[in-house]
């Protein structure tokens, strides 16, 4: 395998297999929906981009830390807005509240959609709600009509997980169908670091992340710091995979999912025949994933984008 290949290889293995807690929209949706609250100052646009996707940099890791770091981000954001006070922070944090799994982005993607899978309206499922959680129910319904998926016999929460991760994979893909650059708009927006952003996450968060752990304050600004490098890597790698045509992204997503799914599989107690390749049924989920959302995606895409625009504006984000 070449160097390149190894390297997005490890980007998707923490992606699908170490993100169990964060079900949300794709980083293509993200990237599309704060695109439509640019201003006309540049600068500030490339910090809102990249605002927008920072919630999610502690997404790839499996520890304690970083799960107090994901429900931090996603459900006490105001922290960072707060703590904005420079115009290029202003707009880091403008996108980063912009994410939020509460009344921002992520909410209608699993708490509940507007156009599609709102709260209570989910077959056999009246506790959940949201546009990929609703489609991923219907995906892993498609997908236990394969033998080959159900040998793997997965405990239902390890199989809404995978259906769940093939459906936002597929509404990224989708997402090239609105903006074509889609994938290049989010290798630049991590590109190149931005100075900005260790300062407002430390204010926001270190102090608290500190007391919390009984760890030092030096030590959590190295675990902040690691872990926004390797998210800004994790983003460059997967805005090129989004620039392939879509065959090929689906393929190269497929194939080193299967070569690492051991490592989750294994993770939840299950594990597979020597020799078996699951790239068929992930290749085949995403493309189902696709399908199912095709029609509808786009109508979801857009409500939310107003959704959030109101939202933001009733508690006093602006940009």
């Amino acid at each position: 395998m070449k160097r390149s290949g190894v390297a997005i290889s490890t980007i998707f293995c923490v992606i699908f297999f170490y993100a169990q807690a964060a079900f949300s929209w794709g980083w293509a949706v993200h990237t599309y929906i704060d695109e439509q609250f640019y201003t006309k100052w540049q600068i500030r646009n490339a910090n809102l981009s990249y605002g927008g996707l920072t919630p999610d940099i502690f997404n790839y890791q499996f520890n304690a830390q970083a799960l107090y770091m994901q429900d931090q981000t996603h459900n006490d954001f105001m922290k960072v807005w707060e703590a904005a006070r420079s115009k290029p922070g202003k707009a880091l944090a403008f996108g980063f509240v912009s994410h939020n799994e509460v009344w921002g982005v992520d909410s209608t993607a699993h708490r509940s959609g507007i156009t599609f899978g709102q709260l209570g309206t989910i077959p056999g499922h009246p506790e959940a709600g949201g546009y990929v959680v609703a489609k991923a129910y219907i995906l892993k319904g498609i997908l236990e009509q394969i033998p080959e998926f159900n040998a793997l016999q997965l405990p239902e929460p390890v199989a809404l997980q995978v259906a769940h991760e093939l459906v936002e994979y597929g509404v990224d893909i989708l997402m090239k169908q609105i903006d074509p650059m889609i994938g290049a708009k989010i290798t630049a927006a991590a590109l190149p670091p931005n100075p900005n952003f260790p300062l407002l996450l430390e204010t926001a968060y270190a102090e608290e992340f500190a007391a919390h752990f009984g760890i030092s304050y030096v030590d959590v600004l190295k675990f902040f710091t690691s872990s926004e490098r390797q998210f800004d890597q994790l983003m460059v790698l997967y805005g090129q995979v989004l620039m392939q045509d879509d065959a090929t992204a689906v393929l190269l997503i497929s194939q080193q999912l299967a070569e690492l799914a051991s490592t989750f599989l294994a993770a939840n107690g299950i594990t597979l025949p020597p020799g078996t390749d699951i790239t068929p049924i992930l290749q085949y989920g995403i493309m189902q994933s696709i399908d199912i959302c095709k029609d509808d995606f786009s109508q979801e895409v857009f409500a939310t984008s107003n959704f959030v625009y109101q939202q933001l504006d009733a508690h006093g984000v602006t940009n």
